[in-house]
């Protein structure tokens, strides 16, 4: 009798699904940060933008409707601007000032699958983050001889500068992923993270591969 029960009970606790995962991501990321540079002898400041295309990875391991996933992402915030001066002795004259972030994100989170069909089904997740923001900005005239575009050359200037920094924050991410065939889904998301040095989100579509 008592191995008749456990039986039922023993398929109930069985998982339903178990195994690794691995997937690929590209979308769109808005982040507020408060890196610039003001370069005082041209009385300008630049900033790098607040959006960008972002690329990432993740590899993951699902247990029924549990997993747990470590992920990957980087993307360039830019910004520039820049003055043109009268022609000299044949030669263009532009002056050019940039900044950029170079960021690269690690993400370690649990996750959660929720089926609505047999085919889609809803990820959400929550965990932490690893952010390097290599930061940089410079400034340079560019001469163009105006009867030859080949020939051309830069002067950098002074006033730039370079720091890196590196934070810990937290990270929420909500998605829905449908089966296109067997153990392939393709899938959108948004992640919303934060830092002591930046913040933003960013949605991403993704192709998922169930080993």
């Amino acid at each position: 009798m008592n191995n008749k029960l456990l039986l039922p009970l023993a398929l109930l606790c069985s998982p339903v699904f178990a195994g690794p995962y691995v997937g690929l991501e590209v979308g769109a990321a808005s982040i507020n940060h408060d890196f610039s540079t003001h370069f005082v002898a041209d009385a300008k400041t630049v900033t790098p933008s607040n959006s960008s295309t972002t690329f990432g990875g993740f590899v993951g391991y699902r247990s029924n409707n549990i997993g747990i996933e470590l992920g990957y992402k980087q993307f360039e915030l830019e910004g520039s601007t820049s003055q043109h001066f009268p022609i000299t002795n044949s030669f263009t004259h532009e002056r050019e000032w940039e900044a950029d972030i170079n960021v690269k994100q690690f993400i370690v989170k649990p996750v959660y699958f929720y089926a609505l069909t047999e085919k889609v089904q809803l990820k959400a997740g929550a965990g932490i983050t690893y952010t390097q923001y290599d930061y940089s900005s410079s400034s340079q005239d560019e001469y163009e001889n105006v009867l030859n575009d080949d020939l051309e050359f830069n002067k950098p200037r002074l006033g730039g500068e370079s720091k890196n920094k590196s934070e810990f924050g937290v990270i929420a991410s909500i998605g829905i992923d449908y089966n296109v065939y067997r153990n392939i889904n393709i899938g959108a998301a948004m992640e919303y993270y934060v830092d002591s040095t930046a913040n933003g989100g960013n949605v991403t579509v993704n192709t998922t591969y169930f080993f």
